[in-house]
């Protein structure tokens, strides 16, 4: 397995150097079985396709986990962020989740590279792609979290023709969830939004199953949306996270376990992470929704979008990324999708470093 990174002229103490840093990060001989088949309990089928997806992209070589307690790392955060609520044709999820003591020479840059582009404290955010500050920081911005971010970055595209991943795909059956959160304590919420939050939970607490450790701190950062709303659904929220974790980590102990909706203080450096997240959700959802509505192969997509998919076809030196298509199947069931985005040229400026798992 290898992964390329976008430098030139690197000579070969350099590469042999960076070889090493990388397979230092990688988690060798992951154990990917989360969802234990004799627990007892009865998956839903979101986690099983994260699972399932996982383990093989993981036996054809094509994804590379990270080490997360690497280098010492002793808090595991993840940022997630969602596209396709108000429009088109997809709910699109995207989770970041990454190692937070690593991350401080890639907020460094980040800031090296507002103050270049001139960007300020405005947040990185696909809404303002048009603004020629936030072109002139994209690139840049995505390389140094190519370079500089030790993580996962995984996409769930899921077409809204599947209403639920929950049960039977009928509206009651989001009715159905709503009530159950209500009568477990946990708020009363919209069907609609009773759907998203446990979509959201659920992937947050697989993930955080898959890559964090006992003895290490557990943060998760969501954007501000339905799923925190206000500071009380927010709360419900975690408690959910915290009892859907207790069902995919159960023999785990994590010191310290909480989460935030996006700090207003921008000098934490949290919102240039939950970015990546941002952009990367809605650039996917633009993108495929303007595919269904175009027959021709060639098609605009909104400036700065095709920046971030460009980016997506890589992994970084130690961000893994990855995306998964949900959608219905011709027989009325659940078909899943590995989408892989492809480089219409092969680029010229490209190290390849050999990972070994």
């Amino acid at each position: 397995m290898s992964k390329r990174i976008g430098q030139v002229g690197l000579n070969p103490e350099q590469i042999k150097s960076l070889t090493e840093f990388a397979n230092g990060l990688v988690w060798k001989s992951p154990d990917l079985e989360i969802l234990k088949p004799n627990a007892g309990i009865e998956y839903n089928e979101l986690v099983k396709i994260m699972q399932d997806m996982i383990q093989k992209s993981h036996r054809r070589g094509s994804l590379i986990l990270p080490n997360l307690t690497a280098h010492g790392n002793e808090t595991v955060a993840v940022f997630s962020d969602y596209a396709g609520e108000s429009s088109g044709d997809y709910h699109t999820y995207s989770f970041l989740t990454c190692g937070w003591n690593t991350c401080g020479a890639f907020l460094s840059k980040v800031r090296d590279i507002r103050e270049q582009s001139r960007l300020g404290d405005k947040e990185i955010a696909f809404k303002d792609f048009r603004m020629g500050q936030m072109q002139r920081a994209l690139p840049d911005y995505l390389k140094a979290a190519d370079m500089l971010l030790h993580g996962f970055l995984l996409t769930i595209v899921v077409d809204k023709k599947l209403l639920t991943l929950f049960g039977p795909n009928e509206k009651k059956t989001q009715t159905s969830l709503s009530k159950t959160l209500h009568q477990a304590g946990l708020g009363t919420w919209k069907p609609d939004s009773a759907e998203k939050l446990l979509r959201v939970v659920h992937s947050v607490a697989f993930l955080v199953a898959l890559l964090a450790r006992s003895g290490q701190k557990v943060f998760w950062m969501s954007d501000n949306d339905t799923v925190c709303a206000n500071e009380g659904l927010h709360r419900q929220a975690l408690d959910l996270f915290a009892r859907a974790v207790g069902i995919y980590a159960k023999d785990r102990r994590f010191s310290v376990f909480g989460g935030a909706a996006p700090f207003k203080d921008r000098s934490f450096g949290h919102l240039d992470l939950l970015s990546l997240a941002d952009i990367t959700a809605s650039s996917v959802e633009h993108y495929l929704t303007r595919k269904n509505a175009n027959e021709a192969a060639d098609f605009g997509v909104k400036a700065g979008s095709h920046v971030v998919l460009q980016w997506l076809a890589h992994d970084g030196l130690s961000l893994s990324k990855m995306t998964i298509i949900v959608r219905p199947s011709v027989n009325g069931g659940i078909e899943t999708v590995n989408l892989k985005f492809m480089l219409a040229e092969k680029p010229d400026n490209v190290t390849i470093i050999p990972i070994y798992i």
